[in-house]
């Protein structure tokens, strides 16, 4: 990032979300799993003042791409994103504010 960065770019991370498909089927580890996840991949890579964007991929796990494209073998419902299917947050929507907490605020 640091590279790219150094060529006067811009950093966008769009279609953020975390696959379940290999983890656990109890929901609270993955949950938690999934959390610890968005909180150290986004903590990493707000470090670098080049990333002004930040996206998920969808908001709601009812609507997630990976349901169809990409279903966990156990045929569990996928929990990939920041809300699940009745729009309750979970704790990625909680790692992913620390996240951003954490980020020293910067002008663009």
């Amino acid at each position: 990032m640091r590279d790219v960065a150094s060529l006067g770019l811009k950093i966008m991370i769009t279609e953020l979300d975390v696959t379940d498909e290999k983890l656990p089927y109890d929901i609270e580890m993955r949950d938690r799993i999934i959390a610890k996840t968005y909180e150290d991949y986004l903590s990493t890579v707000l470090a670098e003042p080049a990333v002004n964007t930040v996206i998920t991929w969808g908001i709601s796990d009812k609507y997630s791409w990976l349901s169809d494209f990409k279903p966990r073998p156990d045929k569990a419902s996928v929990r990939p994103l920041p809300f699940d299917a009745n729009m309750n947050h979970k704790l990625g929507w909680n790692a992913i504010a620390r996240a951003f907490d954490n980020t020293r605020l910067r002008s663009q």
